[in-house]
């Protein structure tokens, strides 16, 4: 019985190797020699295990072959940035790396030199730091392929590639903690990605639900064309100079928050506040500025605000908050009072929010209080150029105004369209 039961074993064994050879000789076939066949013919055991072992390494030759193009990486490269170091990254083993982390950890530390990390189109689920150690690093996601251009939109690259995580305030032991992606490092640039903190959205009240996707706190800071997107504090701009470029960022309460020195162009501000009768629903930014020594702000310029819900434009989180927007357009759903002072009066003489230029139904300054000014050119001008953040320094390219004015009905069509 048992010499039976071994034979029929042996014999469904055979079977299927035989099946499995027409089905991989019909749809792929290899090159195999007739000796391997007739070598193991004495041998039956010998067949399944050479067989075995040469589709195996057939097929694993075949399809990485067919799934990987490595020319793709030197097509996302920047011009200006073609002498650097590369790693790149996806989800498929076609890169140096399958985690963006691991790539972050692979450049060496206090670099002098760039270090481009290319990621592939894809969601990664991973909380990333960028340490203090991990100076000159450009994260570069996919472009976004727009089939009525014929062409690769670097514009819309955030919406291929992504890295996403979900802790709170509360999980992760403090708002701070919370980022998906804390920035430490000197000299950081981002293009083409987005950055998400996937936890619940907050109501107004709610403790412990604040949930950062992105913290910015190392200094000369570059993003363009990425996207943020959480609810409560979606984007900790924290500490140092920072430029954002045609980024879209979204949110509810104080989406764009900290005590940095920022300059926002050609930003798409989008709110995701619940709709109220009446009342407010949610706050663009809370500006942490805390004494007249500092010199931290944000600045906004060309941008456009949309969305949903009764929001502010900022509200004072510390003493000094600075907040301006400059020829930006702003909806309906800005609140007739436009800012708020976190009902300390005592901070009405020394925050500075202000407007110059902008447009829209929530542009009208009527009703405002009067620690928040209509500025005149003299006023604004400084808030309204790279020389703010000291750019001039060290923005790299590009960082010139494509020369749309968000204020003009057509344009501004074709820039919400864009995002």
């Amino acid at each position: 019985m048992r010499r039976l039961t071994k034979h029929l074993l042996l014999s469904s064994a055979i079977f299927t190797a035989l099946i499995s050879i027409i089905i991989e000789v019909y749809f792929h076939p290899p090159p195999i020699s007739t000796t391997i066949v007739y070598k193991s013919l004495a041998s039956p055991s010998s067949i399944i295990n050479d067989l075995i072992s040469y589709f195996r390494r057939h097929h694993h030759h075949h399809h990485r072959k067919a799934a990987c193009n490595d020319s793709k990486w030197s097509q996302l490269i920047p011009p200006h940035q073609s002498g650097a170091q590369i790693l790149t990254v996806d989800l498929n083993g076609c890169a140096n790396f399958s985690s963006v982390q691991k790539a972050i950890d692979a450049v060496p530390d206090y670099n002098p030199y760039r270090t481009i990390i290319i990621v592939d189109s894809g969601v990664y689920r991973e909380k990333v730091i960028v340490w203090e150690n991990k100076t000159n690093v450009t994260i570069q996601g996919q472009g976004c392929h727009d089939p009525t251009r014929d062409e690769t939109d670097p514009a819309r690259g955030y919406l291929n590639t992504s890295i996403v995580w979900n802790d709170t305030a509360n999980s992760s032991g403090g708002t701070i903690y919370s980022a998906s992606i804390s920035i430490f490092a000197f000299n950081f640039v981002a293009y083409n990605i987005s950055f998400q903190n996937t936890a619940p959205a907050a109501s107004p009240g709610d403790v412990g639900s604040q949930a950062v996707a992105l913290r910015i706190a190392g200094d000369q800071a570059a993003f363009y064309s990425c996207g943020f997107y959480s609810s409560q504090d979606t984007l900790l701009d924290d500490k140092g100079r920072h430029y954002f470029r045609q980024c879209f960022i979204q949110g509810s309460i104080d989406f764009i928050f900290g005590n940095a020195l920022s300059l926002y162009e050609e930003c798409t501000i989008n709110s995701i506040a619940k709709e109220v009768v009446a009342g407010v629903s949610g706050c663009i930014t809370a500006q942490k500025r805390e004494s007249e020594a500092e010199r931290t702000g944000f600045s906004f310029m060309n941008c456009c605000v949309t969305g949903t819900g009764r929001v502010w434009l900022g509200r004072s989180w510390g003493s000094y908050a600075t907040v301006i927007f400059s020829k930006t357009y702003l909806p309906s759903i800005i609140v007739p009072e436009g800012w708020d002072d976190w009902n300390n009066s005592s901070n009405d003489k020394t925050i500075f929010f202000g407007e110059y230029e902008c447009c829209g139904p929530g542009a009208n300054y009527t009703m405002w209080p009067k620690y928040a000014k209509n500025l005149d050119y003299s006023e604004a001008v400084r808030f309204m150029d790279i020389s703010y953040i000291d750019g001039n320094e060290w923005v790299l390219p590009p960082r010139s105004s494509d020369g749309r004015d968000p204020c003009d009905n057509q344009n501004y069509g074709e820039l919400v369209k864009d995002y």
